[in-house]
């Protein structure tokens, strides 16, 4: 079963926009004497830790070569790398490199990524993502357009904006929660 969750947000004249949260595939569920439902959903990783790896030897092969190749070798074809120009030179490139036919895709997909300091992740689109270190910690700047229009009254896309700069030593704060 494929849950597509989203949150429904009215805007100010009247109209209501749909924002996606995921694609998930429903791993379990039960409902209790009272009707209430308890549903556990996986994302798009759920049909990459069902499939057993097959039997795959890369010599020579760059980090985003091997992805690749273990990923078309099941037919997954659903996947973006996000690199910087610079990355080609620091994506990591092991003389010889292969799987274990017990673990599964997802698997060897994490261990590589942590091996090489990328991110795999599904995006609302239900597409894989993976990201290098350098794409992640980018020093290159955002252009943010803000505004607010007093005129059509349209709501704005900054309401309060306060900026506080407090320095801390080798400090990341990461606020999570699991997809569920």
């Amino acid at each position: 079963t494929k849950i597509k969750p989203y949150i429904k947000v009215k805007k100010s004249n009247g109209n209501y926009i749909e924002i996606k949260q995921g694609t998930f595939y429903m791993q379990s569920w039960s409902i209790n004497d009272y009707g209430d439902v308890n549903v556990t959903a996986l994302d798009g990783a759920k049909i990459l830790q069902e499939i057993k790896c097959p039997e795959i030897i890369c010599e020579n092969y760059s980090l985003v070569a091997i992805i690749r190749r273990l990923l078309d070798s099941i037919g997954f074809t659903n996947y973006k790398f996000n690199l910087k120009d610079t990355d080609e030179t620091g994506i990591m490139t092991p003389l010889y490199w292969w799987t274990d036919d017990t673990k599964t895709v997802w698997e060897h997909i994490q261990e590589l990524c942590r091996d090489s300091q990328m991110t795999a992740i599904f995006d609302e689109n239900n597409i894989l993502q993976f990201y290098s270190r350098d794409y992640l910690y980018s020093k290159s700047v955002t252009n943010w357009t803000m505004y607010r229009d007093k005129v059509n009254n349209n709501l704005p896309n900054i309401i309060e904006f306060n900026k506080q700069d407090l320095p801390s030593a080798n400090k990341v704060k990461i606020l999570w929660q699991t997809p569920q």
